[in-house]
């Protein structure tokens, strides 16, 4: 007896015809549609086809379809709709958290960092062929035309089928296995725990909380953020600044994109590093440069390059895009206004800026060298728009050569910059460069690094480092004036991939000067004699750097206001 209705409630389900098994398989593919809107995870690390498995998320909207079922009721479209736009804002943000977690180690925040999207279109098509680069552009596009629509017709297809209250059984039996696995978890499970709640893909609704409950503390997290600002402003204001120690020297500023300390720590980066450093001491001494290193810590961790230079310039630790937002209104005194109050001529350096730039305003740069100014005829090199030889050689003629003034000048380098794919190799001559349509006839060394996995990028990545270093050992030693200060340091760890571990976050700081007077105030802080940073003790952060360098060039008994 018992038997018998076993048998007539799964013949109530299973398919009886063709027809019944074609609704039931394009049942099951919506299914496996929704747990795949709802459980994947890439770009992020996750086990193979592990989104396959029930969503938590996806068992709840079949568990009220079948009770809407079983009161012989129907879903209405809206409700549909409804759940087609959290599927899709589903996707935004766990492709959203992907990225942020694998490449940066962060949080992404749809209010900070989905604007930065055209900065990752642009990423990769510097890291992907022409051929990878259009039909995947054209996919991403058609994607978000098709995929809310295909979620709707899911969850459409979905609700029509266990519209038939005799079909409701499916969906006790498609959480009783995911149940079960919960109960008995495969090992797999255990060791990627966030993945999972019990046997079930876990509900994206915490982080949409989570989400929500940022934009709706925006106001509140604007003024803590303001409040922060406003007290770094403060002790800058009680700071000696007059820069009266340096006595109208120029000053020097070059950031070395993707410079972080896994290049003198790691044994095989240093090895192939050395020989470059040795010849940089070596040369430089004898041409009467002393040199000191040390270490700081980055803000950013990978890439967001700004956040560091944002953290440089302003003495405000700046760790994400809400906080860098914040700076051009609240508008802190920054680095450059300094030395312009010091009577500095200062120019801002950045190649990579291949649009308008309103924020760059708050800098308060006498000269701006952005892409377009650069008038650059030749080779793009993967990301980078221009070869940093080209983009120093440039500052020579129109700076160096044409201003005797005191110079405040900031480079923001570019040729280190993932994806390192490409990497020019040096002019000697530099009167040959030009308007650099000599790098069309330089070799280019290529690598073959498989973008977004960053595979085979550990020898490009350091190699790019020492073209840079190569560059600016011949530009320091050729053509930087007798008294000059230099200051090269690192912006942030390279990604993963190349650094190892996401947790460290230091960058190598070099001074260069042939006035021993102006590299004492560095050692006096801990920093070591030489290129190798290696005893000088815990890294201060990046935050810390205007405040010491006010301090130790400028007299203490007046302070600008």
């Amino acid at each position: 007896m018992k038997s018998n209705v076993l048998v007539a409630a799964l013949r109530a389900y299973l398919p009886a015809s063709r027809a019944d098994a074609k609704k039931l398989g394009v049942f099951l593919a919506a299914v496996v549609l929704l747990n795949i809107a709802f459980n994947l995870r890439f770009p992020a690390p996750e086990l193979h086809f592990w989104y396959l498995l029930p969503s938590l998320d996806v068992v709840m909207i079949l568990g009220s379809f079948a009770l809407v079922g079983l009161q012989g009721w129907r879903v209405p479209k809206l409700a549909l709709g409804t759940l087609a736009a959290l599927a899709t804002l589903t996707r935004v943000l766990r492709f959203g958290d992907g990225i942020q977690q694998r490449f940066y180690s962060e949080r992404f925040s749809l209010y900070g960092d989905l604007p930065l999207a055209p900065e990752g279109v642009r990423f990769a098509h510097s890291a992907l062929p022409f051929w990878k680069f259009w039909p995947l552009a054209f996919l991403v596009v058609a994607l978000a035309v098709l995929l809310p629509i295909l979620f709707y017709r899911a969850l459409r297809v979905a609700e029509e089928y266990l519209a038939n209250s005799m079909r409701a059984p499916l969906v006790g039996l498609f959480a009783l296995v995911a149940f079960g696995l919960g109960l008995v978890p495969p090992r797999e499970l255990l060791r990627h725990g966030p993945l999972f709640t019990g046997g079930f893909g876990s509900s994206i609704l915490p982080r949409i909380r989570r989400e929500g409950a940022f934009m709706l503390s925006a106001y509140t997290e604007r003024g803590v953020r303001s409040r922060i600002i406003a007290r770094v402003q403060e002790e800058l204001e009680k700071t000696p600044s007059r820069l009266d120690k340096l006595g109208k020297r120029d000053v020097h500023l070059i950031l070395v994109e993707s410079y972080g300390d896994v290049a003198v720590d790691r044994p095989e980066f240093a090895r192939t590093l050395a020989p470059t450093f040795e010849s940089i001491e070596s040369e430089l001494g004898a041409s009467g440069f002393r040199i000191a290193s040390g270490r700081m810590s980055s803000p950013t961790f990978g890439g967001r390059s700004w956040l560091a230079h944002a953290t440089l310039a302003t003495g405000v630790p700046t760790t994400d895009q809400f906080g860098y937002d914040l700076l051009p209104v609240m508008k802190p005194k920054p680095m450059a206004a300094f030395f312009r109050d010091a009577g500095y001529r200062t120019v801002i350096v950045h190649p990579g800026t291949t649009r308008p730039w309103p924020k760059g305003e708050f800098y308060r740069f006498n000269e701006k060298y952005y892409y377009w100014n650069f008038e650059y005829a030749g080779p793009a090199f993967a990301w980078a728009t221009m070869p940093d030889q080209f983009v120093l050689d440039v500052i020579r003629r129109r700076e160096l050569e044409r201003h005797s003034g005191p110079l405040f000048i900031q480079y923001v380098l570019i040729s280190s910059h993932a994806p390192w794919s490409e990497t020019p190799t040096i002019v000697e001559d530099w009167s040959r460069i030009g308007n650099g349509a000599i790098f069309d006839t330089q070799p280019v060394l290529r690598y073959p690094v498989v973008w977004p996995n960053f595979q085979n990028a550990r020898e490009p990545y350091i190699r790019s480092i020492v073209y840079d270093f190569e560059v600016l050992k011949r530009f320091i030693q050729r053509f930087i004036r007798d008294d000059a200060l230099v200051i090269v340091l690192g912006d942030h760890q390279p990604v993963v991939e190349v650094s190892g571990d996401e947790s460290k976050r230091g960058v190598p700081v070099h001074v260069f000067s042939r006035e021993d007077t102006l590299i004492e105030p560095f050692r006096r802080r801990g920093y070591v004699p030489g290129m190798w940073p290696r005893g000088t003790g815990e890294a201060r952060k990046m935050e810390t750097f205007l405040f010491d360098f006010l301090r130790d060039f400028s007299t203490a008994d007046v302070a600008s206001r």
